[in-house]
């Protein structure tokens, strides 16, 4: 790296000043042993690397690693073995064979020139087994994209029995997806990358969607590799991560635990860095370097550089190449060290400095890949390449010296040569360097690993999920406290000094009533739209990012607690919700995930800005404790009594949350025919999990006997229109999620626009009656509609009141309704008039005659010979036909023409920021506003919801728009 870059810490100066044998310059033949004797301690240990041409593109031009398109094809890839780690050691070409002997298989073989990729070799912890990608060679007469091409598939050798072959055996299942960079787990398990979204495009078929590959957030080109796991035999494939973008590159931890790069967010948020999980995919975490490794770019750079083949080093640091994505072949080694820490420097490893900047020379080279040796030597096996400069006019190599290069610039005359990656022993703590494949013109030597027995050999982390739960689709979330914000107390603006203040608290006076859980909709990759009838709304719009659906609703308890069972297997996200079901917390931009039968805690809530507190981890020192302690002894909280199953009375333990009393507890009332109990909701009898509903549901089960309960809360789907049958109502989500307790893992609150809102506005209702406060003039109508249009109840023309038109008129097919465009976009809710007629937006200056008292009379300069002019004034009002004389254009009468100009722009009523940015709408419908009573209290909670998940046009982008 350049030293003087901000991304890492070097080694000390008097360490990076040291010198490595082998390391300075040197001739095209590169790599030589130095005149040193072999090393005994390595001398016999297998090594296999992966050999490949220089990769180069149909032109001739360079091609360089890309970590975002892990399905990149470069021809040429071939494993190697080599019986001991020395340069003269016998090399055995193990993939080859499997081409040459399967003509028929292959028709696309080229044996003169092998064809066919190799890449992300793994070693088993016992040192006898190698697994790696291996793709074959592509159909000429197809593009490279075709779905018919050949994928990469995972492939095993066994070092004793010389054997190779496909994990997953049947060509069917192996051609369903690209499969990358696999790995051994502990339990026998192989873990890897994939765009197969296996039980993604599953759930897809349960929504009632086509099966496809979800696209990446940042380009929709690239389809999404998420994690899997498969048994040796190449059966049971699981899909483990459900991220919106990739998962790349898992490593096993010494603890059995998985790391892994994941890519989310978008735009100046987009984040590459380490997450974390259990090997059956519970339990991610956020790892290292959100920060660290997205940082600010530094002078000179235009992309941040990023890490290429993360390796587990034998103390459980993490080494990587760090490189320049997409322009060089190698960069610097580094490490990190996430165990103590979310973020911190990154450390190199190079003894003498790696300059990774793309507009100079690297004066000690550049490292391609790099693997650790487990015998405790502190060793590594590197792929290498010298500083070496061309002579133009000579086209002779010559060594980097300091004659010739200069803080990386090299003399006049002299430019960059070709790499030359050979494979080395690179010995961090006697800084040696022995060569174990020479460098050769034209080949990269990349990806050696030692096939030794592992020093560590990661732990089995026993599965602890929940079978009954699992066997319905869900997990559980338990939030100890909405108000617990970074370790700290939030109010939330209510005024409470403490979270025991706000557990004393009337319900009413409580800020957090409610959490969504909002569902983000995977985003569709344009060949499935394509197959899609054209009217859809995916296909005529093509906003087709950042949608959400919902999964349900869960109420929040006074101590700010939450336990609610999710739907399992998708990517969720969280919103607080006030009293009427409006977000008041921030975007929850980082999406959560739940395995079947997995159960997660989480503390609370995060600031977004707040870039040094630790996220989503509870084992590092600097975590914070939760806020909430949960019951100070085995008494009940303040004013509230539970019972168990069969009606007696029972009291918290002491440090539960009232969310986790109330799973294990139920409510009873007393009523004339004695004390009444609600049944326990299950799984099992002494259970009672909270599944989300729908519909925005709240009922005091907690105040205790000859107390006043708190006000029930009621906003039903089923109530949109009153006295109407559930099938008869627009409602967007099926009559079976809406029944009392029928909620299930597959329900879904889908709001499309044309479908479920524009109805609200031509509903018939009662009367409704405004008075215009300027001119004292009432209005009455039966539908919204019936004001907020061009014309009145008889057809007569009218300014639709308030500016807002909300007719349900498409300007083209292929646009939004008029209403929904008036409803959000600022721009399209012109000031409009009747004027001659019509309504207009364009109206004159000044008029001559006294028509319209919006519009002041013309006043007009006549020169010496009485010919109107507008010479001296600032702003002519009249239309100028000649710009040279200044003379005006005149009608047939001999006046001056009046300019027309547009009249000003309203602000919208609704912002897409959510629905308590939407007062100017809502402030209307509440006491004391003008449309009190006219929307109900179901239609304003549809309304909260849709405005809080981006207001979309759309929700299912599979869902055929109404014509026009």
């Amino acid at each position: 790296m350049n030293p003087s870059s901000p991304f890492v810490s070097l080694f000390a100066g008097a360490i990076a000043a040291l010198l490595l044998v082998g390391c300075g310059g040197g001739s095209s033949g590169g790599g030589s042993n130095g005149g040193q004797a072999p090393d005994p301690v390595v001398v016999d240990i297998p090594v296999a690397y992966i050999q490949r041409p220089l990769p180069v593109d149909d032109a001739g031009e360079p091609v360089y690693p890309d970590v975002f398109n892990p399905a990149s094809f470069n021809a040429g890839g071939e494993l190697f073995l080599k019986a001991r780690a020395t340069a003269q050691a016998e090399v055995v070409n193990i993939t080859r064979a499997e081409f040459e002997n399967n003509p028929e298989k292959y028709p696309d073989y080229t044996p003169e020139t092998p064809n066919y990729d190799v890449k992300d070799l793994a070693v088993d912890p016992a040192g006898t087994r190698l697994l790696f990608a291996m793709r074959a060679p592509l159909n000429p007469d197809l593009d490279e994209d075709d779905e018919d091409q050949p994928t990469w598939n995972i492939w095993e050798y066994h070092l004793a029995t010389k054997q190779l072959r496909r994990i997953i055996s049947s060509d069917f299942e192996a051609e369903k997806g690209h499969d990358v960079s696999p790995r051994y787990l502990p339990d026998g398990r192989i873990v890897f990358s994939s765009d197969r979204q296996k039980r993604s495009k599953e759930i897809l078929l349960d929504e009632g969607k086509p099966q496809f590959g979800a696209v990446t957030q940042q380009d929709d080109e690239i389809t999404s590799f998420l994690l899997h796991s498969v048994k040796d035999d190449g059966t049971d494939i699981q899909q483990l991560s459900y991220n919106l973008s990739h998962d790349l590159q898992p490593q096993v931890m010494p603890d059995g635990r998985l790391v892994f790069l994941r890519w989310a967010g978008t735009g100046n948020n987009e984040r590459l860095s380490f997450y974390r999980a259990n090997p059956d995919g519970t339990d991610v975490q956020r790892y290292f370097g959100d920060v660290s490794l997205n940082p600010e770019l530094p002078e000179g750079m235009t992309e941040i550089p990023r890490l290429l083949r993360p390796q587990i080093l034998p103390d459980g640091r993490i080494a990587a190449i760090y490189f320049q994505n997409e322009t060089q072949l190698g960069g610097d080694m580094i490490v990190v060290d996430g165990a103590q820490a979310l973020e911190g420097a990154l450390q190199s490893l190079s003894v003498k400095p790696v300059n990774i900047a793309t507009d100079l020379i690297s004066l000690h080279g550049r490292f391609a890949s790099l693997s650790p040796l487990y015998d405790g030597t502190n060793r590594l096996l590197v792929s290498w390449s010298q500083c070496r400069l061309l002579e133009t006019a000579t086209e002779r190599l010559q060594p980097c010296l300091p004659t010739l290069l200069v803080d990386g610039v090299p003399a006049t005359g002299y430019e960059e040569a070709p790499p030359f990656y050979g494979l080395w022993i690179y010995d961090l703590t006697n800084q040696t360097q022995l060569p174990v494949v020479l460098a050769e013109n034209g080949k990269l030597f990349s990806e050696a690993l030692a096939l030794e027995q592992n020093a560590y050999n990661p732990s089995f982390i026993q599965p602890t999920t929940n079978p009954d739960l699992a066997a319905r689709n869900l997990g559980l979330l338990h939030i100890r406290s909405v108000y617990d914000l970074d370790g700290a107390f939030n109010a939330m603006n209510s005024g409470a000094a403490d979270l025991q203040a706000m557990i004393a608290r009337p319900a009413e006076q409580r800020p957090a009533r409610f959490i969504r859980l909002v569902k983000a909709v995977s985003r569709i990759d344009d060949d499935t739209l394509d197959d899609q009838d054209d009217n859809i709304y995916g296909n005529l719009m093509n906003a087709n990012n950042g949608i959400q659906e919902i999964l349900g609703y869960a109420p929040v308890e006074a101590d700010g607690s939450v336990m609610v069972t999710v739907p399992a297997d998708v990517a969720f996200s969280l919103e607080i919700l006030d009293r009427n079901g409006r977000q008041i917390s921030a975007n929850h931009t980082t999406y959560l995930q739940l395995r079947p039968g997995e159960q997660m805690t989480c503390n609370g809530c995060h600031a977004a800005n707040n870039q040094t507190a630790v996220h989503g981890r509870n084992d590092l020192p600097a975590s914070p404790a939760s806020i909430n302690p949960g019951a100070l002894s085995a008494i009940n909280f303040p004013n509230t009594q539970r019972y168990e199953r069969l009606g007696v009375p029972i009291v918290p333990a002491m440090g539960e949350t009232m969310a986790e009393f109330a799973a294990r507890s139920t409510f009873c009332e007393e009523t004339a025919n004695g004390q009444v109990c609600l049944p326990m909701a299950g799984p099992a009898q002494d259970q009672n999990l909270r599944n989300p509903s729908v519909d925005l549901l709240f009922r005091d089960l907690w105040t205790a006997p000859g107390l006043n309960p708190a006000a029930s809360i009621a906003y039903r789907y089923n109530d949109l229109v009153p006295g109407a049958t559930p099938d008869q109502i627009a409602v967007p989500t099926p009559a079976a999620c809406r029944e009392e307790n029928s909620w299930n893992a597959n329900c879904r609150v889908v709001i499309n626009y044309e479908y479920h809102l524009q109805s609200l506005w031509e509903r018939e209702r009662e009367p409704m009656t405004v008075t215009d406060p300027e001119l004292a003039i009432a209005t009455t109508s039966n539908s919204c509609v019936g004001c907020h249009s061009p014309a009145d109840a008889e057809g007569n023309l009218q300014v639709p009141k308030a500016q807002l038109n909300l007719l349900r008129t498409k300007e083209n097919a292929n646009s939004q309704m008029r209403a929904y465009l008036q409803l959000l976009n600022g721009n399209q809710r012109q000031i409009q008039y009747i004027y001659e007629d019509n309504l207009a937006v364009l109206l004159p200056v000044c008029e001559f005659e006294d028509n319209y008292d919006f519009i002041p009379q013309c006043e007009v300069l006549l020169d010496e010979e009485g010919i109107p002019t507008c010479e001296g004034l600032a702003d002519c009002p009249f239309e100028i036909a000649n710009e040279e004389t200044g003379e005006l254009q005149l009608d047939a009468l001999g006046n001056p023409v009046p300019r027309m100009q547009a009249t000003g722009f309203l602000p919208p009523p609704m912002s897409r920021g959510g629905a308590n940015a939407s007062g100017r709408f809502f402030n209307k419908f509440e006491n004391n506003g003008s449309h009190v009573g006219f929307l109900n209290a179901a239609e304003l909670k549809l309304l909260s919801e849709w405005l809080d998940t981006g207001g979309r046009y759309y929700t299912n982008p599979f869902e055929l728009a109404v014509p026009n």
